[in-house]
Formats: C-alpha cells, structure tokens, sequence
C-alpha cells in the first residue's frame, strides 16, 4: 500500500462520522488490550504522571498535561513504560504515579473506581453558531476580543479570500501549514498529509486566504459536512510569530465567522481540543461564544478518566491549576475546579461557554478522603 493510501486510510479511521464507521471504530477500541502505560516523571516539580489505554491519548492528554506541568516550575519529563493490563485497572491496580489518566470508550471506563476520579470526555469540539447572521455572531464574541479585532483591523487591510486551486493549496501547505506546525511544535508536530489535504479535506471543503494589503499572510483549511464547516489546516506565512502579533491569525477566524454568517452557514467548528479549562487553545477558542460539545465522530463516545493515587502539596497544586470538564452518564459537561483551604479555586480560568453546566467546585480534603 502506498504512502498516500496509508495516511488516507488512517484519516478515514479517525474522522469519519457516519453510523457504521463510528461503530466499527469503537468496537476495534472497546475489544482492544492495553499491555503497557507511560509514565511520565519530573523530579523538578514532583508530580509524577500516567497515562494508559487509547494510544491517542499519550500523543495528546499525557504531553499537554507535561506541558502544563512544566508552567508551575517542572523540568524535562522522564518517561518509561510499565506493565498494566485491563483487570488491573478494574480492580484499582493502577501504575505506581500521583496521577493516573485512562483513556477509552465510556463503557469501559465507567467500571473503573469511583473514588478520587473525575470523568471528561476525551475531547470536545467548539461550534459556534452562524445562523443568525453576522450580528448575532459578533454579539456572541466577547468584548475584549471584539475590541482588539477592532483596533487591530484599523491598522491592517485585511480580508478574507477564497482560492481553491491546485496552486493555492500547495502554498499553503508548505508555506504556511507546515512552517507553522514546526515552529508551534517542534518535533511533536503532527498533521494530516498533502495528499490528504488534498483529495479528502479540499475536495469536501474550502481554502481560505487572510489577506494583509493583497498578500497572503495567514491560511485555514475547511471541510464542510452536514452544512458545518470544519476548520482542519491552519497556518500564519513561513510559520512568523509577527502574524499572531499583529493578530492576524485570530483575524482568519472573526473573518471566517462573518463569511459563513454572510453565506446562510449554520456553524462553524473550531475542532478538537482537549477537555482542560486552562490550555491555551481553549481559552481563546472559547472568546468566540462557541457551544463546547462532543465531537461528531468515533471520540463522541470515549472518555478520560482521571484519578489521584497520592495526595501531595505538589498533587494538589497541580489540580488546582488545570480545572477540566467532567462529563455524566447522560453526556452533559460542567467544569470543575479543585480547591482547598490554603488553595482559592482557580475560576480566573474562565470555563464560560454556550452548553455547559453550572461549575462544581471540589474541596481537595473531602476529595482525597474519598
């Protein structure tokens, strides 16, 4: 099989949103063994982490959990693998870590302990609503985002074009996509191949252009299913931290948000995240007054579970810092931000969007008595 084949196959796999090919996909993941965990280390800091189940999971939750780990004052992680296996986990057998995360289809993880867990989705999508016309839209933004958006537009002709050519695709793929990918993530870069931009996500979709007095400076990628359109590809000219100084990058999305508004699009989704308040991609996202619900294909169904093994200062400074969303039985999601007496809940950590819950906020003493 081809190198094009592959990496359309593996995108198939995991964007996929009809009936069947979601079933198939969690069927695959709920029959799946887990062999091993990661654990991820930092004697800088102390909090000691691991991360089992669904491999996505060590790519995404465990290395932002490292990242926001580092922020309080940690060092390089120290990773390695230890034995696990499922019955361990049922019967509370988990890997020597302060933190514990499991990644897996809901019904897997609802038979996990109950004690000292919280459940999140694995991920969650931010919709935002372009059905009632451009002012509603804008409404819907916050007013510190409509304010610099504002100021910044009076210094910069911006617009936004459409350019759905063969030539205009390659561009962005290796001018802006990819420059910005590396200069964002370095060797954790990941993303979806040319081919697959291509034949998969153009051909269903749309390529826009920000541009800065006619030139090209910023890019997205769209693919339009079910009278959504998606965001999948982004990317700022030869990946150059001036267009997110200038505000650029954000000004792709207040432009995107009035063209669909403009053209009887219904929604707009900004993609994928993870389900923990404090990451930046969240945070700005969430300025758009976007809906935060589950994503529409096979993850719709997984969750995280996240469980505290010790508790520690270290421990309790670290969930204090990261609030996340839990989901229910019935998939309703609420934030929940951890607190004690010498440590004020952190709801600085804005959680507020369309269609979340009231946040809970939990006493870290009751939680680890628990």
């Amino acid at each position: 099989m081809s190198g094009a084949a592959v990496a359309a196959a593996r995108y198939h796999w995991n964007n996929a949103g009809n009936p069947a090919a979601r079933a198939a996909r969690r069927l695959v993941d709920t029959l799946g063994p887990v062999r091993q965990a990661v654990r991820s280390d930092d004697p800088a800091f102390d909090v000691s982490l691991a991360y089992a189940g669904l491999p996505i999971g060590h790519l995404n939750v465990l290395r932002l959990l490292e990242r926001r780990r580092t922020a309080l004052g940690g060092g390089e992680p120290l990773l390695r693998t230890v034995p696990v296996t499922w019955p361990d986990l049922r019967r509370g057998r988990f890997p020597e870590a302060d933190i514990v995360l499991v990644g897996a289809e809901e019904a897997r993880v609802r038979r996990l302990p109950a004690a000292r867990a919280v459940i999140a989705p694995f991920r969650v999508h931010l919709v935002v609503d372009t059905s009632g016309g451009r002012d509603a839209v804008r409404a819907a933004i916050s007013k510190r985002e409509r304010w610099e958006f504002g100021r910044n537009s009076r210094h910069h002709d911006w617009a936004l074009v459409e350019d759905g050519s063969a030539e205009a695709l390659r561009f962005f793929y290796q001018r802006m996509h990819l420059p910005t990918m590396a200069a964002r993530h370095r060797e954790q870069s990941r993303t979806e191949a040319f081919t697959v931009a291509r034949d998969h996500i153009l051909r269903r979709g749309r390529l826009f252009f920000l541009t800065e007095d006619g030139r090209p400076v910023a890019g997205v990628l769209c693919h339009e299913s079910g009278g959504t359109l998606t965001t999948r590809l982004l990317g700022v000219l030869d990946g150059d931290a001036r267009h997110y100084d200038s505000g650029a990058f954000k000004a792709v999305y207040h432009l995107l948000l009035g063209w669909a508004a403009d053209r009887g699009v219904p929604a707009v989704d900004f993609y994928g995240t993870e389900a923990f308040v404090a990451k930046g991609i969240f945070q700005w996202k969430r300025k758009f007054g976007p809906h935060v619900v589950l994503p529409p294909n096979h993850f719709a169904t997984k969750r995280l579970y996240v469980s505290v093994r010790r508790d520690t200062a270290r421990v309790r400074d670290f969930l204090v810092a990261n609030p996340l969303l839990e989901i229910g039985p019935s998939g309703g999601m609420r934030p929940v931000y951890f607190h004690d007496a010498a440590r004020a809940a952190r709801t600085e950590i804005s959680a507020k969007a369309r269609s979340l819950g009231e946040a809970r906020l939990v006493d870290l003493d009751e939680f680890l008595d628990g």
